[in-house]
């Protein structure tokens, strides 16, 4: 009989524990900090601040976020292990939250404007109380300086070294003994989601990759526009003086069937006030009677 008894206390009081039991209050994101890039991804570190108001522990199960931007799904958060939630405190649990760049790129001009970019940040997050259960729901903006991030994702993809490159050259006319006339179509390509301007590319045109002099020089004259995921073609006039070309060249090139013709310099991009500074270096091989006028 006792032993019945006491089953009995104990079940009222359970059912009095959960007929008073509480939701625990979410109170807001904190200490929201970009941590950095990582295949692709940006990973960002934040607190989930919850307070819970009951007298004994509850535990955070679940909780599962989603970051937006401008209403575009860019990122998630996930929380896996359950947390302990302290009674009648407040607790700081980590989240980590992954941004996928490929979503993000094309704002990236728009977002090169601003130190704090605007995130949205919505999410359910599960407690568990003895045998009830809450669901607190999230919706929040954070802000992340994305900036620098950002001009480096850009300068990595404006760096990829098949951005420029030769795509054909040509004898524009008959050689003469003096001079040589080249037509070379430089292939642009724009591998960004967005459109952006070329404002300035300087060449320079080499025989040999340990010559000191170039044999031609080349400067663009007027803003080139370069459509989003679209190649350019770069019609480029290059005249080269053959008698100062053989004069600074090595016996062994008149010799020689192929020769390399090699372009160097750098293209000047702008997007929104920034100008990103990205490297030519590319090479075509030619035949070498091309130089003499045979």
């Amino acid at each position: 009989m006792n032993r019945c008894i006491k089953n009995i206390i104990i079940g009222l009081m359970l059912v009095l524990m959960y007929s008073c039991s509480k939701k625990p209050t979410f109170i807001k994101i904190d200490n929201v900090i970009v941590n950095g890039i990582k295949d692709s991804l940006m990973e960002v570190g934040m607190d989930y601040v919850v307070y819970n108001p009951n007298n004994v522990k509850t535990k955070l199960k679940q909780s599962g976020m989603s970051l937006y931007y401008k209403d575009v799904l860019v990122g998630e958060g996930y929380l896996n292990n359950e947390i302990s939630l302290e009674a009648n405190d407040t607790i700081r649990v980590p989240v980590l939250c992954n941004i996928q760049l490929d979503k993000l790129s094309t704002f990236y001009p728009e977002m090169l404007y601003s130190d704090a970019t605007a995130f949205n940040i919505k999410g359910e997050n599960k407690i568990g109380f003895l045998l009830n259960s809450f669901t607190i729901d999230v919706d929040e903006t954070i802000y992340l300086n994305t900036k620098e991030i950002i001009k480096k994702e850009i300068n990595k993809n404006l760096g990829n070294s098949d951005n420029f490159r030769i795509k054909t050259i040509s004898v524009n006319s008959l050689p003469t003994i003096n001079k040589t006339n080249f037509k070379v179509i430089i292939e642009a390509k724009n591998n960004l989601s967005f459109d952006y301007k070329i404002q300035q590319m300087e060449l320079q045109f080499y025989l040999d990759s340990k010559a000191i002099e170039p044999v031609a020089s080349w400067t663009q004259d007027k803003v080139i526009s370069q459509k989003a995921f679209q190649n350019t073609d770069i019609p480029i006039e290059v005249a080269v003086d053959n008698f100062n070309t053989l004069k600074n060249s090595k016996i062994s090139m008149l010799f020689k069937k192929r020769i390399d013709f090699i372009v160097v310099g750098e293209v000047q991009i702008k997007i929104q006030e920034y100008v990103f500074n990205v490297p030519i270096n590319d090479k075509m091989q030619i035949d070498v009677k091309k130089f003499i006028g045979l």
